[in-house]
């Protein structure tokens, strides 16, 4: 019988040890395979990031499709589809109304150095409608050097324009990730919060803690960053009006649209357009015009601008329960380190961090107890 118990003791050992060896090869596996990973998604990380954003963004509106349509597939598509039109039509609007704003500005600039103002047509031209009608004689060095200074801008718009164009292949690529990763995100995207969920070594009230602070943070990123857009866009359309810059609705759209983007923003518009205003006025003798110019760069950098820096932190602190200044800082690291998406990634981490430490401050008492 004793001969029996060790016999059946050797067997128990052995499949324990078995057991402990086949999980440290699974941690090694788990660390390799991990490092390559990270490896590979290094160099379109940005654009994984961006995918995961605009899923999560779109998330809500894919499960009320759902709940209609009962068909994950279809909704997916359609809602990514969707997303996809919502995104590129206006882009390409607001790079064609502006690419060709600056491919007729030189001509059309150069024809009116020329000519003092005479004979220009400026229909289709926004550019052409804020030149005063009359110029008075320049003498020729300060015309030479308005026209070098067009044609070295209109130099730059080209290289860009052709850098662009080369790097077409790479965005169109770029793209395609975005919205296939975003179709099987909002397909599949429950299962996944699942597992990552159980995968967290933390309580349930802990996970709940977290993934609230998620939301919360992200949708008030989302709302402030869209109101902040729609206030520019009706401020920089009323300004335009104000100062007598040929349509304003038109340009307030654009510059609603523009806003939407942090790399862009909403001085695009307005800059270019007071310092014509001020050029023109200042070369013609034209005080009005001048001071039009003037008045539309105060009005641009004070109001237009000026409430992207003072009202979106305070909106997005006040939904999420977070410091502004924290929020300000989450918002110009996130989007140095991840680009656009670092909008709504940055004032995330920022949170997830003070979320962390607030359960760490709440944990520590207990733990010294026991």
């Amino acid at each position: 019988m004793a001969r029996t118990a060790r016999n059946n003791s050797r067997p128990r050992a052995s499949r324990g040890g078995n057991i402990k060896v086949t999980i440290r090869y699974s941690v090694l596996l788990i660390v390799l395979f991990g490092f390559l990973s990270a490896l590979i998604l290094s160099s379109i990380f940005r654009t994984v990031l961006a995918g995961l954003v605009l899923s999560y963004v779109f998330y809500p509106i894919y499960k009320r499709l759902y709940a209609r349509l009962r068909m994950k597939t279809v909704s997916a598509l359609i809602m990514t589809v969707g997303v996809m039109l919502l995104l590129t039509i206006p882009a390409f609007l607001v790079i064609n109304k502006l690419s060709t704003e600056a491919s007729v500005g030189f001509v059309v600039v150069k024809q009116y150095l020329e000519s003092g103002g005479k004979g220009i047509e400026c229909e289709g031209s926004v550019l052409c409608g804020l030149l005063p009608h009359n110029l008075k004689d320049a003498s020729p060095q300060v015309k030479a050097l308005l026209t070098n200074t067009l044609g070295k801008g209109t130099e730059f718009i080209v290289t860009r324009t052709t850098r662009a164009i080369l790097a077409l292949p790479g965005i169109v690529l770029n793209l395609f990730i975005v919205f296939f990763l975003m179709y099987y995100l909002l397909k599949d995207g429950a299962v996944f919060v699942d597992r990552i969920k159980k995968s967290l070594p933390l309580r349930k009230q802990r996970q709940d803690a977290l993934i609230e602070q998620f939301n919360q943070v992200s949708s008030a990123v989302i709302y402030g960053t869209v109101v902040i857009a729609i206030l520019q866009g009706v401020l920089a359309g009323i300004g335009f009006y104000l100062f007598g810059v040929p349509s304003p609705v038109i340009w307030g759209v654009v510059t609603l649209i523009v806003s939407l983007v942090p790399f862009l923003g909403p001085f695009i518009i307005w800059l270019p357009a007071s310092l014509v205003l001020i050029i023109t006025g200042y070369y013609a003798g034209d005080n009005f015009t001048l001071l039009r110019g003037v008045g539309l760069f105060l009005y641009g950098l004070l109001l237009v601008s000026g409430i992207d820096n003072v009202l979106k932190p305070r909106i997005i602190a006040r939904k999420a329960n977070i410091h502004p200044g924290l929020v300000l800082i989450g918002i110009i690291g996130g989007i140095n380190l991840f680009g656009i998406v670092g909008l709504v990634v940055g004032p995330v981490i920022i949170a997830m961090l003070k979320t962390a430490f607030e359960a760490y401050l709440q944990e520590k008492p207990a733990a010294e107890t026991v």
